[in-house]
């Protein structure tokens, strides 16, 4: 007989060691395969901004059926219900249910159904779903262990939105910063490019567009950058390039 608590066990051991919220949901099928006769897990990521989800895995779901799978807003079939009133949802009998929110299910060939919304505090992650093919509903109990499992679900994922946020937060600086230095090397050539046009029109008489001409010139006639040359000008105060 499964003992339902071996399974929390282990899912809070390898959430414990580091174990991304997939393999959590890859490990909770499998481990209930037999005993629950779990065949198939859709588990979706919330798009705030869109008030939609977003499909983020499967388990056990034939790929023709990804497709109708990838979106769904909230309010919609059960998952977006769930994910609306962040309420569980279990359904018995799918297969002989007309409800049409089921569609989706009826179309994995689910006979049993349940659905749990992944939340961190106040925020919504997604949702993660479970269906039998076989069964004709899951037992209070084995919701119960369900809903458990989809919580250390939700904690992983929780996890991985940090570590995302933070690695956005510092690659959005990294760039931060590397527009800051290249604004300030193209003011500090600027800068010395018009001091040099400056001097170029001092020394030969020439308007700001002859002498910016010539400090063109100047610069492919002698392969030089013009921020080089412009620079050796102003420090020398020489037009021999």
């Amino acid at each position: 007989m499964h003992d339902p608590l071996s399974t929390l066990t282990q899912l809070g051991a390898d959430l414990t060691a580091g174990a991304g919220s997939a393999a959590l949901v890859a490990r909770l099928v499998d481990d209930l395969a037999r005993p629950y006769a779990v065949d198939f897990s859709v588990r979706y990521a919330a798009a705030p901004a869109e008030r939609a989800l977003t499909l983020h895995d499967t388990t056990g779901v034939p790929a023709r059926h990804l497709p109708a799978l990838k979106v769904v807003h909230l309010g919609e079939a059960v998952c977006g219900m769930v994910a609306q009133r962040r309420r569980p949802e279990a359904h018995d009998r799918v297969d002989a249910d007309p409800d049409p929110r089921l569609a989706l299910a009826r179309e994995l060939d689910a006979t049993a159904y349940a659905s749990f919304p992944l939340t961190a505090g106040p925020s919504l992650l997604g949702t993660l779903s479970v269906g039998s093919r076989t069964r004709p509903r899951f037992d209070p109990e084995e919701l119960t262990v369900l809903g458990l499992a989809a919580d250390l679900v939700a904690a992983a994922a929780a996890r991985e939105h940090g570590t995302a946020a933070l690695d956005a937060a510092v690659t959005a600086r990294a760039a931060a910063e590397d527009r800051q230095r290249h604004l300030e090397t193209a003011l500090a050539s600027n800068r010395s490019i018009a001091m040099a046009i400056g001097i170029v029109m001092a020394r030969s008489g020439l308007t700001a567009d002859a002498a910016q001409r010539w400090l063109t010139d100047a610069s492919q006639r002698t392969n030089t950058k013009m921020r080089t040359l412009a620079e050796r000008i102003v420090l020398t105060g020489s037009l021999d390039v």
